[in-house]
Order: C-alpha cells, then sequence, then structure tokens
C-alpha cells in the first residue's frame, strides 16, 4: 500500500518501496522461501505498474531479466 505523500513525493515514494521489496524478493529467493519470493514479486508488479502509470520508466529501476516469473514455484 501506498502512504499518503505530498506534491511530487509519489515518484519518490514509489521507488523507495521497489527498491525495499527488491530487496525483499532478494533475501526470500536466498532462503528458499518460494510462497514469500511469489509475494514479493506479484507486490514488485504492482508498484512497478503504478510508477509506470505515473509516467516512470521502470526499467531504470528494475532489471526484468533478473526477476523471477510471475507464478508460484514450488522448491
Amino acid at each position: 500500500m501506498l502512504v499518503s505523500v505530498e506534491g511530487g513525493n509519489l515518484i519518490a515514494e514509489l521507488h523507495s518501496q521497489v527498491k525495499s521489496v527488491l530487496q525483499k524478493l532478494t533475501t526470500a529467493r536466498a532462503a528458499g522461501l518460494p510462497y514469500e519470493a511469489y509475494l514479493h514479486r506479484v507486490r514488485l508488479e504492482d508498484l512497478m505498474d503504478a510508477a509506470g502509470s505515473c509516467g516512470v520508466d521502470v526499467d531504470t529501476w528494475v532489471d526484468r531479466s533478473q526477476l523471477p516469473p510471475l507464478t508460484l514455484v514450488e522448491g
């Protein structure tokens, strides 16, 4: 969930949340927690969609080639 932000800080808040979720995703994957990784991946997609709707080129924030698929993978 996005917190209430003032003025032009929405983009900065989105970027901060994307960085936080990327770190959580990396941690969950390293710990072998596929469900948690999936949840973080879905949240990341939501944040990237929100940023994109604000005109942000999220490819400057996230290397999509390094992301796991948007499916729950056991194992």
